[in-house]
């Protein structure tokens, strides 16, 4: 799959971290990939994220009395005649960021270069599509330009509280950028001033400040994630969506 990285970033310390997020954003420029945001400086040098595999996206919205199709890599509503999946509990090496998941996916985890911290864990379905990506005790920042945003869904995540005291949110938006009418579709946990909807805010953040560092949370969508935001919406009724929706509001610090 063909995807542009945008050198979006901009490398904080974590002694600077929090306030790194007023301003911050991770979003992707028009045209980038919208997963990864962009290559990172981490405590002073440049490393590129890992290139992943991206999510299927869903269809666009079908036109008045066409028929409604989504794509065999979406998966479907769990029908009410059958149990809630069971769950397994996901913890990192530290020992104080934890998730829960479904018992038929799995996590691996990748272990940046020798001498800069943080372990990412990637969570990847039954069919072997990696999902999501999730980043901790990373010492980066992110500043991005102004987008306008369109919030499709937020939640309280109770386990997560930053060392100031405020409280990461489950989100996930629609952005737009610049003239063209670009939009990208960002869904993770992020500090509540990248879930302000309007013109010209602040690109959005996937990392939050923990105790330990920094958490970076990114579903992998395709570039693009959605076709138009009807599709979005659409994808927001299967169970793909509220089984990620649900790992991601698990997230927990102890």
């Amino acid at each position: 799959m063909n995807s542009n990285r945008a050198g979006f970033l901009t490398a904080v310390t974590t002694a600077g971290f929090a306030a790194s997020l007023v301003l911050a954003g991770c979003g992707t420029q028009p045209g980038g990939d919208p997963a990864a945001g962009s290559n990172a400086t981490v405590n002073g040098r440049a490393e590129s994220m890992p290139r992943l595999a991206f999510l299927s996206s869903a269809t666009a919205a079908p036109a008045a009395g066409a028929a409604s199709e989504v794509p065999a890599s979406v998966v479907r509503p769990a029908s009410k005649k059958h149990a809630a999946p069971a769950l397994k509990t996901f913890t990192f090496p530290d020992g104080h960021v934890s998730f829960t998941y479904p018992a038929t996916w799995t996590v691996r985890t990748v272990v940046p270069p020798a001498g800069v911290p943080g372990v990412e864990a990637i969570v990847t379905d039954g069919a072997g599509n990696d999902l999501l990506s999730v980043g901790n005790g990373f010492t980066t920042g992110c500043a991005g330009g102004p987008v306008s945003r369109r919030v499709l869904d937020q939640a309280p995540v109770p386990g997560m509280t930053s060392p100031d005291g405020t409280a990461p949110a489950f989100g996930f938006a629609a952005e737009g950028y610049g003239s063209g009418g670009d939009v990208v579709y960002v869904m993770g946990l992020t500090d509540p001033r990248s879930l302000a909807e309007g013109q010209d805010v602040a690109s959005w953040c996937n990392l939050v400040p923990t105790g330990n560092g920094g958490l970076s949370t990114r579903v992998l969508f395709n570039d693009p994630g959605f076709q138009n935001r009807g599709a979005a919406k659409a994808w927001m009724a299967t169970g793909q969506y509220a089984q990620l929706k649900a790992l991601l509001v698990s997230l927990a610090y102890a």
